[in-house]
């Protein structure tokens, strides 16, 4: 169904004088939404635009490995924490992100490491669109064993017992894993949800849709100019 898409045919899709006129008064009612429609309004809206801005940048970054929208994501969270007394992320991310921008001059062969990707972690070749954050990646793989039963959980209470416990974690962690994949007891392959057979003829659905015009001209029947009426 996809395959006849290119950019010439949705370039003509998005300026035909539906879209234009759609798209023209989705604007306008988002701008009604942040300045004109009450401070519970406009707080959602902030809401919105955060996750926009921010969030999907910084999801989308360690997924794709790009150093240089993570960056952006971090530099427009900044002001968000500001305006949202965050105080601790925004004294935090502030020379987090300074130290950051300067490993070109400091540490040329860190950032070079950085673009191109090693800041993020694949767990899986079969989830090419995974990859996820050094940290992260700790959290599901080493924490993560050595936490569940038969690790540090109802392990101990003695500070030193658990210390020298994780002395050898990550040995543990690593043996643990290579004795399921031996035994066949993980059967995951990390793969995304949304390239099940179901996931993916929904949304085929839904491109069908978009492109027969019928979503659009039921979005136009709406009345969505009664909604930019005064209040």
């Amino acid at each position: 169904m996809t395959s006849d898409l290119n950019q010439e045919k949705i370039n003509n899709l998005l300026q035909s004088p539906l879209s234009v006129e759609l798209i023209t008064l989705w604007t306008d009612f988002l701008e009604h939404l942040r300045h004109n429609n009450g401070v519970l309004s406009a707080f959602w809206m902030s809401y919105i635009d955060m996750v926009e801005d921010v969030v999907l940048g910084l999801l989308r970054a360690p997924r794709e490995g790009d150093w240089e929208l993570h960056l952006h994501a971090i530099r427009t969270m900044i002001p968000w924490c500001f305006a949202y007394d965050k105080m601790n992320y925004a004294r935090y991310l502030s020379p987090y992100f300074a130290q950051m921008t300067n490993l070109p001059e400091k540490y040329p062969s860190v950032y070079d490491a950085f673009k191109t990707g090693q800041f993020s972690v694949l767990l899986s070749n079969n989830n090419t669109f995974g990859r996820i954050p050094v940290d992260q990646a700790i959290e599901v793989t080493v924490n993560k064993d050595t936490q569940t039963p038969g690790g540090t959980s109802r392990f101990s209470l003695k500070a030193g017992a658990v210390r020298r416990y994780y002395l050898t974690a990550e040995h543990r962690s690593a043996f643990l894993g290579q004795l399921r994949e031996m035994l066949q007891g993980n059967k995951s392959q990390l793969s995304h949800s949304e390239l099940q057979s179901t996931r993916i003829q929904k949304d085929e659905e839904a491109v069908s849709a978009v492109r027969s015009g019928n979503s659009l001209a039921s979005l136009r029947q709406r009345q969505l100019p009664k909604t930019l009426s005064p209040i």
